[in-house]
Formats: structure tokens, sequence, C-alpha cells
């Protein structure tokens, strides 16, 4: 079952869910994953892990800092992917990719999404494909039990 989905079902109606976000690779690449696991520790229960982009747009200056600083840290797609494999060997938290289309159609969308899986991602949120367009990713997003969340 999914992560995502199982958490949901483990709290009653009345319980509030705490989602917490962080720029992979910030404030530099080797933190990521402990930052992760402490924010579980004190009560995460999901995490959105961005992935910076060069023209974050849509996101305001504090994820437009830490994003620039993640780029200039080095974060790439496949580190986020390492990253999770990392936060997989000691947590079961639900993990959200949260970015843009841009990187994931660079790195190859069927590839992309095979890794997302094989590395225990739980879902995905690309806020800047228009929910009547997402046939781009969708297919293989679902092939590889990767929700899109809108």
């Amino acid at each position: 079952m999914n992560r995502i989905k199982k958490k949901f079902e483990e709290k009653s109606a009345d319980e509030k869910l705490m989602s917490l976000f962080i720029t992979a690779g910030y404030p530099d690449l080797d933190s990521t994953v402990e930052i992760v696991l402490g924010m579980e520790k004190n009560g995460a229960d999901m995490i959105e892990l961005g992935m910076s982009f060069s023209d974050p747009l849509a996101d305001g200056p504090t994820i437009q800092y830490s994003s620039d600083i993640a780029i200039k840290n080095g974060i790439t797609i496949d580190k986020i992917f390492e990253m999770v494999v990392e936060i997989r060997k000691e947590s079961e938290i639900p993990i959200i990719l949260m970015g843009y289309m841009n990187p994931v159609l660079r790195y190859g969308v069927q590839k992309f999404c095979e890794k997302a899986d094989l590395s225990g991602v739980d879902g995905l949120i690309l806020p800047d494909i228009p929910v009547d367009e997402d046939e781009i990713i969708e297919r293989h997003a679902t092939a590889n039990n990767i929700p899109l969340i809108h």
C-alpha cells in the first residue's frame, strides 16, 4: 500500500497530518537525510522534498534562495533519488517530490518515474503542469506507482 494512503488511514478523522517541506541539497548535500529524519522524529507525518530548478517562478523568495544554494551545492535529480534511498534505510515516512516539469523532462519522464519508484518516492507534485495536460507524465507515474498530487 502507498505510504501516503497508509498514513491517512492511520489517523482518525479529527487528527491532522503535518507535511513539511525541505529543499533537497540545502543547506548542503550531506544534511538533507539527517534533516528529514529529524523532522520525522519531531512529529512530521510526510515530507515534501523540493527538487531545485534554476527558474522557480512559482516559488517565493525563501524557496528561490534555498533552490539557488542547493544548485550551487551540486544537487541533481540522481542525488535526490540517492537521498531518498538513504532515508528509506531508516524510515518509512511518506516522501513526495515537489518541483517543476522542466527538470523531469530533461531527465526523461519514463526514467524519472522508474527511478522515483525504485528509490522509494511516494508521490509527485508538479504545480506547473496543468491537470488537463498531465498525460505527459501520468502514464509513466501510474505505471511506477507514483501518484500525481494536484
